[in-house]
């Protein structure tokens, strides 16, 4: 009998010893999220095991906002999240030690595209050029929407100062430019489609499509301490995300179908939205022209160098 004991003793710290090496062997990330499309190939990668396969324990986290998301990474709460790069660069600027780990995903290299800027279809704007002494109905008045907007508008002959922004939240925007409330309205996803397929409103421009053509719209970001003492962890979120882009360009009815059921939006809506660009990769020279487009609208004070804020997993997929 006591051989039996010390052998089922032997056997458990056997099994101990092994779940403890395969917890070690599984690095824990706690990952912030948002229920909106662009985040779709997160609940992805986790719902098609693509965490697990690269090694990873991946806990989702779901925050209402980004600035809920980034204030809980702040606190330690979570430990990677998703922003836009304008915003994260004037983070960095503004002290923030945030890191890129790898990129997330692009605005289309042709339209239709997510961001907009929207007009009545009896409106007597008709151009660009035409914006001129108009206001503009935004959701945030200090992003890089902001900039591409006021990047594009330069390009037609419409000066930062001969028009304005109000804020206006996305949700609001159509009821308004139905109501003749507001003139112009600058979307994004899925409202822009649901402008494009209306019966009162046209599309006048895209705006990230033509002010900078596949420009970076979302990036994994995290502390500068946590990067470099989870090297081997950041290595393998990133490969899962590149992973979960490749699985989601494979089969767009699949993406329609996981877009509509993370989302929650109409099966028949996300069908005419098009699919995001996910990609793992960060092509230098556009996430440059990037942060050139935001220190150019005044949302970055000093010329910024995005070699700065690379972490070391990121050059893996960095494009030069």
């Amino acid at each position: 009998m006591i051989a039996i004991a010390r052998l089922a003793m032997a056997s458990a710290i056997a099994v101990s010893f092994s779940f403890g090496a395969m917890a070690q062997d599984k690095p824990a990330l706690r990952v912030g999220t948002l229920k909106q499309g662009s985040l779709t190939n997160l609940y992805a990668a986790k719902k098609a095991g693509l965490f697990e396969k690269n090694g990873l324990n991946v806990e989702l986290i779901e925050f209402r906002n980004g600035n809920e998301a980034i204030a809980a990474q702040r606190g330690g709460s979570v430990d990677l999240v998703l922003t836009i790069p304008g915003t994260a660069m004037v983070a960095v600027e503004r002290g923030f030690d945030l890191q890129l780990i790898v990129g997330n995903e692009t605005s289309q290299a042709s339209a239709p595209d997510t961001g907009s800027i929207v007009v009545r279809k009896d409106s007597n704007i008709k151009t660009l050029a035409d914006l001129k002494g108009k206001t503009i109905a935004i959701s945030g008045t200090h992003t890089q929407k902001t900039v591409a907007i006021q990047a594009l508008l330069k390009r037609n002959g419409v000066g930062p100062n001969d028009f304005k922004f109000l804020e206006m939240p996305y949700a609001s925007q159509v009821d308004a430019l139905r109501a003749k409330q507001i003139e112009v309205v600058a979307s994004l996803d899925p409202w822009t489609t649901l402008f494009r397929n209306s019966d009162f409103a046209t599309i006048l421009a895209y705006d990230y499509l033509e002010s900078l053509p596949e420009q970076p719209i979302g990036g994994w970001y995290g502390r500068k301490e946590f990067v470099a003492k989870n090297q081997d962890a950041m290595k393998k979120f990133a490969q899962a995300i590149c992973d979960s882009a490749d699985y989601m360009a494979a089969d767009k009815a699949r993406a329609r179908a996981l877009i509509a059921e993370y989302t929650g939006l109409a099966a028949d809506l996300v069908e005419q939205v098009p699919v995001n660009k996910w990609t793992c990769k960060i092509n230098l020279p556009v996430w440059q022209k990037t942060a050139d487009m935001m220190f150019e609208g005044g949302e970055l004070q000093r010329p910024f160098k995005l070699d700065s804020m690379l972490a070391e997993t990121a050059n893996a997929y960095v494009v030069r």
